[in-house]
């Protein structure tokens, strides 16, 4: 893009560079918008697609841009240091906003004439915006661009042959403003236009482009004022053939006349393809942009190769000189003519010609062979020539040639016999043709894998050459009866049984499932191969269910809590023991659990490790010997700092290093002379010199410190006081004035940062202490220079102007340019400002064509056709080469220049003498071509899936899809090689529609506290509702505040209960309404010095008669009569509840209730008891079952107080299977079925590479639901193994299976797709049960491609899980437990 000065940019009409693009930043500067020159030149650059890198987004991470204004992010004096360094101040009582400013340490104002940022406060109340000083509130909103509407397509740029019409749209409704978007997308739009064929005599559009510039020599040497233009074909690239390229008639200069060439133009003559805005656009043979028309064998576009047939045949008849093969006629296509050589060497005297129907030669006439490679033009066609020097000697053309054409071979030497093989297309008379139906077509598919029938597909076929052809030929004639035949004879269909799952059961009676799938069974081998369902339909399908028994004996992982990480980051390990335990937790032997796989160890805190960063080394803080230099060290994790203490002190790297600078200067001071008189008082001098190193070398003094320099001068007081003369100094020695000398400090830095400038010392007189003395004490001592000129790099540089044409027009000559010195802005300056020893070279050596060697005119005479035309005739009919003289020599062919649709090979194609040398004067007419057309494949196209969700459901959302650039074959390209201005959108707006203003959230009344007494809390429901009372979507609310639904709450202070003396209680009471036996399972064992236990309860029950209806009892019923330990300090412990009874119900409770109700005290419920000392080893004992008489009763029962470690803690257990010898304990869960459930998903997409729907669930999508294993069950009850608190999630009695298969507790998974796209859910809710899972609670993704997402609350009460693959389930990874802890 031109500065704004350029000459480019004057046409546009720019008088003042003013603008993002001036050549330098003055005052009068408007660095905030893009002049009309630059705008336009911007716009053409996206609007030819160059701009397609901007598309590409960051893929590492997004870098959004702060949404403050510059001068609110930096104050005024930050600016002046991030533009003149720090401690850079803003110059007071200058003009603000325009220009910035600034003074440094010494005082000085500068400025670069920027502006000051747009933001910065220049007034109370007022900021600098566009370099002016306005007031705050006069900031306008931020507007978006939105388009507006296309114009009408305009006229068409072609009369004929194709051409385009544009449609565009502006950014204007509305514009952007203060800062707003930019509208995205196409700004112009394309349509073909005129696409009828041009008249055969017009010219070449192209070369009509070119003509325009007849006799416009532009001023270039050697071009006469008549010259004329032709386009230039070959020996452009690629990327420039929509260019305007342009050469000189009769001449091998080209020049480029065009930045473009008009909309329409082919991009070359061997392609349909048609350059639009200066990009070469795929285009068929009928002139439509986009098309895929072709033309077929017989020239015709999209025509079915119907119209035309082949003629063919062969020639191996010898006479002398040219012997007429065939004459091809008038409208012929397709030419391919071989000429095989007898000896299968290059020469064999038979050489193919060419001549036109009038006897002119195009091709080895007269006698004389062309060796190399060839193009012919014959009209409009291009007929290729492959050069006598082959083996196989080829023309080949594909255009239709307008005239007749004789074939013909010239046979000299020793007239061996030619084998000439020829073939091309003419066209079909204009008689009708006969068409017929032929029933012997190609096999088709057969109907089924196996025990199926396949048929021959009719083809429609034309009488006169049994050519096959479009089916549209034979729409009107009957069809015959189709060929069948019998096939897949070899295989039979059957249902197979590929896997069968686990026993639902792991002791007794249980179900499995069967994976069944419909197989093709090979008789040959054996083998089956899996087919789709449906070509098994004719068979019953089995049941994929079936009962199975499972091994009591079997054993299951149960494992402790894993342990802390053996490292705090970059990879550690957890560890854990298992031990193998049945369904009743008894302990079995290691080998009965080896069916399951024994995780004791996994890796944890594989993030990594905060590290030291540290900063580039400061410079050494001395200039001479040892001293030190300095960098920043901090730590840092990610992209954040963090504190020192974070990370290894051990490893911190040194903040601070010792450095060796060259050795420092010092002064040395010789022994004193003698004195200067013999008596009196006189005065004594010695030498002090600048010394450095081990030598001792003597520098100049400034390389030591003045400060310190010793005297060189002593009054001896031995002579007189008197003016004394040394050298050129006058010495004043009195008794009353003190000795003085003139100290200086170092030079400032040149004044000037190019060319000449100034530089200054500090010079003071200074007595013998060293203290700054009156100048005047010093006037008798030479004063140093305090100021000098000085000069650095020169400020100009060499600018070199374009070579003139060489001084001759043949042979070799000189070429001269002019070069100049110019400034920073490109102004011409004297040349002492730049330095003379770079200046570039202004003449140099040039080359032209040779000149041509002047003969007499009697040559002239003897050979009258002789021209550049024409190679030199051989010496006699046997010698067929021209042996002298130069000839054009060609490489290979070079890669295809397009991956699809076309594109065009590139080879070498030199001149060279009869050696092989370079030479220059081959005869330009017949060189073969540079280039040529080649053929690919297909393009691919743009291919998108269906849009995903909407991110909003009002107020405007984003969706969705994927676009991918593929072949029609499913081969993916990347996006650039697809047409990208026409690639489909991926993302788009939705749900445009107004959030209802009205929407606004509603809340119901507050539940009653959870707890009587004590810290409890309270919950309500929170909706989003419509004015008119409507209940909608949160989504609707979204923007508003939502109020909480959970609060704290107090119940008041609890009871206590207090004990008094232990006493003995009844067993029997007149409430009691049950028998309640119980047993115990108690831990024994010691550990330094006191022990351990742990205790567990289990309660059954069978009725009594006689109980009244509903009955409140406070009971107090001895649960053990032994102690609870068998060594050691132990209790002894009974059950004391205040309980209501529902005696009549099948399943009654008993549920807690306050004490008030109940009659008599509370009795105390644990006593201590001491046997004896307990043995080091601790095991599991189990007692036997005791009875206690009670009423007539449950099935199951709620007991509400359980002792656990040394805590108390009550909440619900739920006992199930009373009457049996094993009852099992349950948490009901508060939130029910809603919000406990397991699924399996069993929908399973077609193409499971993707991951529609942005990895949403569709009922619509693209997917079969035939997944064997899914299921979908939700939970009102869970079961709880109260010994090792785990969660037995495979136990499904109160799990209710409404879809499928029954599916664990906390357990997901699916079919659905290999691309990270999980469907299977679970959710877990434990909020009101007085439990949490625990920690260390973890999910292990299980099968092919398994990906789990599970997002776990703080207080580990709710679970929400999303899992699958192809096939894939998620699971804890404790096998069949989830660990538990009491809130």
């Amino acid at each position: 893009m031109p500065h704004d000065d350029n000459n480019k940019c004057k046409e546009e009409g720019v008088k003042n560079p003013q603008h993002v693009m001036a050549p330098t930043l003055n005052f009068y500067t408007n660095p905030w918008m893009w002049s009309k020159c630059s705008r336009k030149y911007i716009t053409e650059f996206l609007d030819t697609g160059y701009g397609e890198c901007l598309l590409n987004e960051p893929e590492s991470r997004p870098y959004p841009l702060p949404h403050q204004l510059p001068g609110l992010l930096y104050n005024v004096n930050k600016q002046c240091e991030l533009i003149f360094g720090p401690g850079s101040q803003v110059c007071p009582y200058m003009m603000q906003c325009r220009r910035l400013w600034c003074n440094n340490v010494d005082g000085v104002c500068r400025t670069q004439h920027t502006p000051w940022a747009d933001g910065t406060e220049c007034e109370p109340g007022k900021h600098c915006k566009y370099g002016f000083c306005v007031p705050k509130e006069m900031e306008g909103p931020v507007t978006d661009g939105s388009w507006g509407s296309w114009s009408h397509f305009g006229t068409c740029s072609r009369t004929c042959g194709g051409g385009i019409k544009t449609a565009v749209r502006e950014c204007n409704r509305p514009e952007p403003k203060n800062g707003g978007k930019y509208c995205v997308g196409r700004r112009m739009k394309f349509k073909s236009c005129n696409t009828e064929p041009c008249l055969k005599q017009k010219r070449d559009f192209r070369e009509e482009q070119c003509a325009q510039f007849d006799g416009k020599h532009f001023n270039i040497n050697g071009l006469l004022p008549t010259v004329r233009w032709v386009p230039k074909y070959s020996g452009i690239l690629m990327k420039d053939r929509c260019k305007l390229f342009c050469r000189v008639a009769g001449n091998t200069a080209y020049y480029q006349l065009r930045d473009r060439v008009i909309d329409g133009t082919p991009c070359g003559q061997d392609t349909s393809d048609i350059c639009v805005q200066g990009l070469c656009r795929q285009a068929g043979c009928d002139h439509v942009l986009n098309s895929k028309a072709r033309r077929d064998k017989c020239g015709v576009c999209g025509g079915d190769n119907s119209s035309c047939k082949t003629v063919a045949g062969t020639f191996n008849t010898v006479h002398y000189g040219y012997n007429t093969v065939v004459r091809i006629p008038a409208g012929a296509t397709n030419i391919d003519v071989r000429q095989h050589s007898f000896s299968g060497k290059s020469e064999d005297d038979n050489y193919l010609a060419l001549s036109s129907s009038k006897g002119e030669f195009l091709l080895n006439g007269d006698f004389v062979v062309t060796m190399s490679k060839r193009e012919i033009r014959f009209g409009n066609a291009v007929i290729e020539y492959s050069g006598s020097d082959n083996v196989v000697e080829r023309i080949n053309s594909t255009d239709r040639i307008e005239q007749e054409l004789l074939l013909q071979v010239l046979s000299v030497g020793k007239l061996y016999n030619p084998d000439v093989r020829y073939s091309f297309n003419i066209p079909i008379e204009d008689k009708p043709q006969q068409f017929y139906w032929n029933s012997h077509g190609p096999w088709q598919a057969c109907s089924k894998p196996c025990q199926g029938e396949r048929k021959r597909k009719p083809v429609c076929t034309r009488e006169s050459d049994q050519l096959t052809v479009s089916d549209q030929r034979c729409d009107r004639l009957p069809q015959p009866a189709p060929i069948t035949e019998p096939c897949g004879i070899d295989c039979d269909l059957r249902w197979h049984v590929a896997s069968r799952s686990e026993c639902s059961a792991q002791c007794g009676l249980g179900y499995r499932t069967l994976d069944i799938y419909c197989a093709k069974y090979s008789r040959l081998d054996g083998k089956t191969e899996k087919v789709d369902d449906s070509f098994c339909s004719g068979h019953p399908k089995p049941s994929n269910r079936e009962k199975c028994s499972g091994e009591c004996n079997t054993g299951g992982w149960r494992y402790s809590a894993w342990t802390e990480c053996s490292k705090s980051c970059d990879g550690g390990s957890q560890r854990r023991r298992a031990i193998c335990v049945n369904t009743r937790n008894d302990v079995l032997d290691d080998s009965k659990c080896t069916h399951q796989e024994k995780v004791t160890v996994q890796r944890c805190n594989e993030f990594p490790c905060p590290q030291w960063k540290t900063a580039d080394w400061s410079e050494c803080l001395v200039t001479c010997g040892k001293g030190h230099k300095h960098r920043q060290v901090w730590c840092q994790f990610g992209e954040d700092r963090l504190n020192d203490r974070i990370c290894d002190p051990e490893t911190k790297p040194a903040s601070m290093q010792t450095c060796q600078q060259p050795e420092c200067a010092s002064w040395q001071a010789g022994p004193w002379g003698q004195c200067s008189v013999t008596c009196g008082q006189g005065y004594q001098l010695r030498a002090v010199k600048c010394i450095i190193g081990t030598y001792m070398s003597v520098v100049d003094d400034n390389d030591c410190n003045a400060a310190t320099r010793p005297t060189d001068t002593q009054v001896s007081p031995l002579c007189p006081a008197q003016f004394l003369a040394l050298g050129s100094q006058i010495l004043e020695l009195t008794h009353n004035t003190p000795r003085t000398q003139w100290r200086f400090g170092s030079w400032t830095p040149c004044s000037a940062t190019c060319g000449k400038g100034t530089r200054m010392r500090y010079v003071s007189c200074r007595d013998e202490d060293g203290s700054v003395a009156d100048e005047s004490a010093c006037r008798t001592l030479p004063r140093p220079v305090a100021k000098e000129e000085c000069s650095v790099t020169p400020c100009g540089q060499w600018k070199a102007l374009d070579w003139s044409p060489c001084s001759v027009t043949c042979g070799q000559g000189r070429a001269t340019r002019q070069v100049v010195c110019v400034n920073y802005s490109d102004h011409v300056i004297d040349q002492s400002e730049c330095d003379p020893d770079y200046i570039p070279e202004t003449d140099q050596d040039c080359s032209t064509s040779p000149c041509p060697q002047r003969t007499p005119d009697s040559g002239l005479a003897q050979h009258p056709f002789q021209s550049e035309d024409y190679g030199p005739r051989s010496a006699g009919p046997s010698r067929t080469h021209v042996l002298v003289g130069n000839q054009w020599r060609t490489g290979p062919w070079g890669a295809c220049s397009s991956t699809c649709a076309g594109g065009s090979q590139r080879r070498v194609v030199v001149c060279q003498d009869e050696n092989g040398y370079t030479a220059n004067d081959c005869v330009e007419r017949i060189k073969p071509d540079e280039q040529r057309a080649c053929e690919s494949g297909p393009c691919p196209q743009w291919a998108y899936g269906s849009w995903g969700e909407c991110t909003k459901l009002c107020g405007g959302g984003l969706r969705t899809r994927l676009v991918v650039c593929q072949r029609p074959s499913g081969e993916r390209f990347p996006d650039l090689s697809c047409e990208i201005l026409d690639k489909p959108p991926d993302r788009e707006q939705c749900n445009t529609h107004a959030c209802p203003p009205d929407a606004a959230w509603n809340t119901g009344p507050w539940s009653s506290c959870s707890v009587s007494c004590g810290r409890g809390h309270k919950q309500r429901n929170v909706y989003c509702m419509a004015k008119d009372g409507s209940h909608l979507e949160s989504d609707y609310c979204k923007h508003l505040a939502k109020p909480n639904g959970h609060r704290k709450c107090r119940g008041g202070r609890c009871p206590k209960w207090k004990a008094g003396a232990w006493s003995q209680v009844s067993n029997a009471s007149p409430y009691d309404c049950f028998l309640l036996t119980f047993r115990r399972v108690a831990d024994t064992g010691e550990a330094g010095g006191s022990s351990v236990w742990g205790q567990r309860w289990m309660w059954r029950s069978r009725p009594i008669v006689g109980c009244p209806q509903a009955l409140l009892s406070l009971s107090s019923r001895p649960l053990s009569s032994q102690c609870s330990v068998t060594c050691g300090k132990g209790y002894k412990q009974r059950l004391v509840s205040c309980s209501e009874i529902y005696p009549g119900k099948e399943n009654y409770e008993y549920s807690y209730q306050t004490t008030i109700n109940c009659p008599g005290t509370q009795p105390p419920s644990v006593h201590p008891c001491y046997l004896r000392e307990c043995p080091v080893s601790a095991t599991w004992r189990v007692g036997n079952w005791g009875s206690v008489m009670c009423g007539p009763g449950p099935h199951r029962l709620v007991a509400e107080l359980l002792f656990i470690g040394y805590f108390w803690s009550v909440f619900q257990i739920f006992c199930a299977g009373m009457q049996s010898d094993h009852p099992k304990e349950y948490i009901t869960l508060v939130h029910g079925d809603s919000e406990n459930f397991s699924e399996v998903y069993g929908h399973r997409l077609h193409n499971p590479t993707e991951c529609p729907y942005n990895g949403s669930r569709r009922d619509d999508c693209q997917c079969r639901k035939d997944y064997t294993a899914a299921g979908f069950s939700s939970f009102q009850k869970i079961r709880i193994d109260l010994t090792t608190m785990q969660i037995i999630t495979t136990d499904l009695q109160f799990a209710r299976t409404s879809d499928g298969h029954p599916v664990p507790f906390a357990t997901a998974g699916d079919c659905y797709s290999a691309a990270k796209c999980p469907q299977g859910r679970f959710s877990i809710n434990l909020y009101g049960t007085g439990l949490s899972l625990t920690e260390s609670a973890r999910w292990i993704s299980q099968g092919n491609y398994a990906v789990s997402d599970i997002k776990k609350s703080r207080d580990g009460t709710r679970v929400i899980g999303k899992c699958g693959g192809y096939c894939g389930k998620c699971t804890p990874s404790s096998g069949t437990g989830l660990e538990v802890r009491i809130l």
